[in-house]
Formats: structure tokens, sequence, C-alpha cells
């Protein structure tokens, strides 16, 4: 369980791993990265036509500050199906999350995605600190913080929240895939539904698609950092 783990743990603090350990290491990152390419595969053999597009959007997904906010809408304006656009988004965050909560030290040793990493942790944990509540909230939280469009609250951010949380590695993979999906699915649902009442009008389309996105935005700020002063990682 992540919630028993010490403070050196969540910094990244190391052990030397006897050959057992480093090849249990070795799968715990290799097994993760290994679903991009047979996810490419699945699309080049089933859906042919898309395949292209698909990879290319879960290229770009991987790859920050992209999100899900930007490539769904985009995808909806370029007439791809709603539910594909949703379960490749969905992919995206249980996978990123899955290498995040298995490898999570090593994941903060790296340059420059490290210490990206750890400025999350400590501004999580001062967030956790300043709203006890929210520890209350626990997997529907979780569930919740995902689903949300907005840049950190994917499968990364998800797996740290978690973490914070408290929360085992299967609970916040299961609480991320539940909310990555919901949150996709109601994207892609409402980009495709905003094109449609703009009658086809696609600068009309992308301007109710903005409003969907900036009122999601309003709502996680409103019930995540709203009750008080914002808090940051120095601030404890």
């Amino acid at each position: 369980m992540w919630g028993r783990r010490d403070r050196g743990d969540m910094a990244g603090e190391g052990r030397i791993l006897s050959r057992a350990d480093r090849r249990g290491r070795l799968g715990r990152v290799v097994l993760p990265l290994l679903l991009y390419p047979l996810y490419a595969l699945f699309l080049f053999l089933v859906f042919p036509d898309e395949a292209v597009f698909y990879t290319g959007l879960m290229a770009a997904y991987v790859v920050p500050p992209v999100g899900r906010e930007a490539l769904i809408p985009l995808a909806a304006a370029l007439g791809q199906p709603w539910w594909l656009t949703a379960l490749t988004c969905t992919y995206v965050d249980v996978v990123g999350c899955l290498v995040v909560a298995l490898n999570f030290d090593l994941v903060l040793s790296l340059p420059y995605v490290g210490p990206r990493l750890a400025a999350l942790v400590e501004t999580g944990r001062a967030v956790l600190e300043r709203r006890a509540w929210l520890r209350g909230l626990s997997c529907a939280g979780l569930v919740l913080f995902t689903s949300l469009p907005m840049e950190g609250s994917g499968g990364v951010g998800g797996a740290v929240v978690g973490r914070l949380l408290g929360l085992g590695e299967r609970g916040v993979i299961c609480c991320v895939g539940l909310g990555a999906a919901a949150g996709s699915a109601l994207l892609a649902l409402g980009a495709e539904a905003a094109l449609s009442l703009a009658g086809g009008g696609l600068i009309i389309g992308i301007v109710l698609l903005v409003v969907l996105v900036a009122a999601g935005c309003i709502l996680r700020r409103v019930a995540l950092f709203d009750k008080g002063p914002a808090p940051t990682y120095r601030e404890r």
C-alpha cells in the first residue's frame, strides 16, 4: 500500500535492488510501455482507415502539454467517431497511470519529468493538508479528479493524487480508469453534440466547445481550490 510508505519513498529515495528485484522492476517498466505499440497494432488491424490519425492522437496525448480537452474536440471537428476517440484517450490515461503507479520512484529520478512530478506531488500534498475534507472523498474524489477536462487531471495526475490519498495500486488504477473513461466519453459526446447544434458550423462549434471546457475548469477550481487561498508546495 502506498499509504504505508514514508516521505523518503515519496521523494524517490531508492534502495539497492537484488537481481530478482531488478528483474521485477524491468517487467514493471517494460510491460506497461509495450501497451502503447500494442494498441497501435490493434488500430491498424481493426480500424485501418482511422489508425494513422489515432496513432498520432495517442502520441500527442502522451507528450505534454497537449491534453484531451484539446484533442477530443479536434477529433470531433474532423469527423472521427466519438467512441474511438474516448477509447484512445482512456487507454493512454490508464497506461500512463500504470507506468507511474508501478514505477513512481523511478519516474521521479528521470531528468525533466522527475522535477515536474515532484512539484506536482508537493503541491498536491499541500492541497490535501489545507483541505482535509478531500481525503474523505477517497475513491470517489479520485474518479472525479481524473474525469475533469483539465491539464494534470489525466492518468499521471490521477496516479499522484491516488498516492497522496493512500490508495493501493489496484485501487488507483481502477479509479483512474473509471474517471478517464467517464471524462473522455462525456467530452467526446459533448463535442459531437456541440458541432451538431452548430449545424455544421465549425467556428460556432469550436466556441461552444471552449465554453464547455471553461465550465469544467471553473467547476474543478471551485471544487478543489477556492475554499481558501490557493496553496503551493512552499506553503507548508
